[in-house]
């Protein structure tokens, strides 16, 4: 573990803030890093880009890190785990806080000349962010409050899924499910990169305690998976 100084916040919603670290990390889109808050235990947390973490506060340690001083020092390992693959002609599904490793996805295809659409879904308006950050992206808000009305399937509905070569989804686990039911019926599976979200206490695949139901490790095999590889 290093230690690295925290050079910028940026706060996107009441519980959402971006840490911007002193280091670049040599990393990939969809790989994470362990970061060691002192005084709170050590999480797992994607990449939003090379040198940033955005988190969502849902506990003790994200509390701490969302409310964080410019200037602090955290302790971070990493980077870990397997990346998303590129591909010329992508959509992004994401939905909450799955934006965040998303974001950097993007950037990266963009660099590489890849044509990307997004379909990113929120429960509210409120919720949302970095909407500003892509040029082609379809929103969907729960209660209609912003963009479409429903969730991420109902703009997955209204995509012709045979233009892409890829499609990379991200965000909670009843939404990875609900997607990944419908990429089969659509018979898109083979085509899709789930990133995975589970506790971990090592990062490196040696513990065992985000083993999923397969065998396979979130931190080692994952967390990017190709759908024909999910238990699901």
């Amino acid at each position: 573990m290093y230690y690295t100084r925290i050079t910028q916040i940026e706060r996107l919603t009441d519980e959402v803030a971006t840490l911007y670290f002193s280091i670049c990390l040599r990393s990939y889109p969809g790989q994470f890093v362990m970061v060691y808050v002192p005084g709170c235990e050590e999480i797992p947390l994607s990449l939003s880009s090379s040198n940033s973490v955005t988190v969502k506060a849902v506990g003790e340690t994200t509390a701490s890190l969302v409310n964080a001083k410019e200037g602090q020092y955290v302790g971070v390992r990493g980077a870990f785990g397997s990346a998303f693959t590129p591909s010329k002609r992508a959509l992004i599904v994401a939905g909450g806080i799955g934006i965040a490793p998303m974001k950097y996805l993007y950037e990266y295809l963009m660099k590489c000349g890849s044509k990307v659409s997004v379909v990113y879904g929120e429960r509210t308006a409120k919720n949302l962010f970095w909407l500003d950050k892509f040029d082609r992206i379809t929103v969907t808000t729960e209660d209609g409050s912003f963009g479409l009305k429903g969730t991420v399937l109902d703009a997955l509905k209204l995509e012709k899924l045979d233009e892409y070569e890829k499609i990379y989804v991200c965000g909670s686990e009843g939404m990875l499910r609900a997607t990944y039911d419908f990429l089969k019926e659509r018979d898109a599976l083979d085509k899709a990169e789930f990133s995975l979200e589970r506790y971990m206490r090592c990062g490196i695949g040696v513990c065992g305690s985000c083993v999923i139901e397969n065998g396979l490790r979130v931190c080692a095999d994952g967390p990017v998976f190709n759908a024909s590889e999910l238990p699901w």
